[in-house]
């Protein structure tokens, strides 16, 4: 079966100044497979693969030779035996070992940005490795437990499967903010922004610190589009939300204790409304400084509201108690079809909203610092 090592990689970057530095691509198949073809391809915007080069394998290796004029994402495929890898073709000797039989691991390496690609499929492959390996170890455990009916035993099974997935892909989330040279961390912000990934906060600091080269990319700058074009949306809104004609809608839903608690019951001298939710490693990352402020600014009047877009209401009150949050929470358990997130047009999160004494909001979106200046502000 065919396989594609980081087949997520497929948007392509082509620098701002062309380079004609050389490159070369080596591998070997092995002196059975001489005469055998194999291609150098790009994949388009439309992800259509387009034949760039080609060579023979000729006394079990092949090679090409080109001018690295752009810094891209190919494919290095040989058809006949089912083999494909991508690479990231940059000036200097590229080499590539295939998987040739179950068990081998593909090598990519030899100039920098591929020592990075090869370092990152090693590490994300590792992941998928112990998932497995963990299920095939249990695997009679879970059998039994089934027969059993024993629920107590399964629920471990699938919390521990749970947590290796949950650490898998936080690398990949985390991966661009404590790697911010390597060429994949602005594809990966990419691949999340085009996506529809609503942590638009964390991708829009993670951009930032990433290296001037990667942003001048065609694909860097498309990435500073598409946030500039959502900043421009969330700071309409921002004005939309914080005319002073504009009052906050009550609302009502149950707290983890199954009581309906309502806005207008929970109001302060300033009002927080936090929308959040324990799968959102940014909400999460910014509750700690939520907690501080509150400790804080609680006795001064400040209430807060947090309504979560959970659809698990173990995982919400688990989360609840992890981070130490003690004010008031309200969840309908129905994810992005939670009716007070559509009633409020929250289309990521964290989002907030900042009510004054009279319920007028007056702020939206704000986090950390800027949350706790406004917030200080309003309890002058």
């Amino acid at each position: 079966m065919k396989r594609f090592y980081f087949v997520m990689l497929v948007s392509s970057l082509f620098l701002g100044c062309q380079s004609t530095d050389k490159y070369t691509i080596e591998g070997d198949l092995g002196k059975e497979n001489d005469g055998k073809k194999v291609y150098l391809r790009f994949e388009n915007q439309l992800g259509v693969l387009k034949d760039v080069d080609s060579c023979e394998v000729k006394d079990g290796k092949f090679e090409f030779v080109g001018k690295a004029t752009y810094l891209d994402i190919f494919t290095v495929s040989a058809d006949d035996l089912n083999m494909a890898m991508n690479i990231i073709l940059e000036p200097g000797t590229i080499s590539i070992t295939f998987a040739k039989k179950p068990g081998d691991k593909p090598q990519i390496g030899g100039t920098p940005y591929n020592d990075q690609l090869q370092a990152f499929n090693e590490k994300y492959m590792q992941f998928d490795e112990d998932i497995y390996n963990y299920q095939k170890k249990n695997f009679d455990k879970f059998r039994k437990a089934q027969k059993e009916n024993d629920s107590v035993t399964i629920k471990k099974l699938y919390a521990d499967v749970t947590a290796i997935n949950t650490k898998k892909f936080d690398y990949f989330k985390e991966y661009p903010t404590k790697n911010s040279s390597h060429f994949m961390s602005v594809i990966l912000i990419q691949q999340r922004l085009f996506s529809g990934d609503t942590a638009f906060i964390a991708l829009r600091d993670a951009y930032k610190k990433l290296d001037p080269k990667l942003k001048e990319t065609r694909i860097g700058k498309q990435v500073e589009e598409r946030l500039k074009a959502i900043e421009n949306t969330r700071l309409n809104k921002q004005k939309e939300t914080t005319t002073p004609a504009v009052k906050a809608q009550d609302f009502s839903a149950k707290n983890p204790e199954g009581k309906t608690i309502s806005l207008k019951q929970s109001m302060g001298k300033v009002t927080l409304i936090d929308f959040w939710a324990s799968w959102c490693p940014p909400c999460r990352k910014e509750n700690p400084n939520v907690v501080k402020m509150y400790e804080a600014l609680q006795p001064k009047g400040l209430a807060i509201l947090g309504v979560s877009l959970d659809t698990s209401a173990e995982a919400w009150k688990k989360a609840i108690a992890q981070d130490g949050l003690t004010w008031t929470q309200v969840s309908n358990l129905k994810g992005w079809k939670d009716p007070i997130a559509v009633q409020y047009k929250v289309e990521e999160i964290p989002t907030t909203l900042v009510l004054d004494a009279q319920g007028t909001i007056v702020a939206r979106g704000l986090t950390g610092e800027a949350l706790r200046s406004k917030i200080e502000s309003l309890l002058r």
